[in-house]
């Protein structure tokens, strides 16, 4: 089981809808599109800044593949537009998009391993999670006759070359292939 961090956020700035597990089918793959060095803190304020009442995703792994907690499973979070209501969402601390100006590599040994454990972990306490997916397949899966408003490049392309590697992972450790 991989360790989990506790994070002290400020009290929420403004409602959240709460939600029953139950309705939890996704887990989305995200990242900070910042610099490496972002504490969960600092993307909390990043996302009251521009209107969320806290942290929008639910886990965040460093660099150093030290994985915390952000927004609580039991209230709806804010990452992944179209899908918030039906997902868990878990960021990696970086910008994994190539050829962007502000590109800081690939995502470490260390925070991939975490997130495939983390991802793991979350499928077999949450069996309601049907798939695992990069926040740029929210379009193409469930909008596509209208993908503009859900558009993105998110989880940077560096990462998402990656989940294949880590969706087999989950399939071999929670015996679906």
């Amino acid at each position: 089981m991989i360790a989990v961090n506790t994070v002290t956020y400020p009290a929420p700035a403004g409602y959240m809808t709460p939600r029953t597990i139950a309705s939890i089918s996704d887990l989305i793959v995200h990242h900070t599109a910042g610099v490496v060095t972002q504490t969960p803190l600092e993307i909390d304020a990043e996302h009251r800044a521009i209107g969320d009442a806290m942290i929008a995703y639910n886990y965040v792994i460093t660099p150093d593949g030290k994985v915390y907690t952000g927004r609580p499973i039991d209230v709806v979070p804010a990452a992944a537009y179209g899908r918030n209501a039906q997902s868990i969402n878990v960021v990696l601390v970086g910008n994994f998009e190539a050829g962007d100006a502000g590109y800081t590599g690939p995502p470490t040994k260390e925070q991939t391993a975490s997130l495939e454990a983390l991802a793991i972990q979350l499928h077999r306490q949450y069996p309601t999670i049907e798939r695992t997916y990069g926040h740029r397949d929210v379009a193409t899966l469930f909008y596509p006759s209208d993908t503009a408003p859900y558009a993105t490049a998110c989880p940077g392309s560096v990462l998402y070359a990656e989940l294949a590697s880590i969706k087999r992972a989950i399939g071999t450790a929670i015996n679906v292939h």
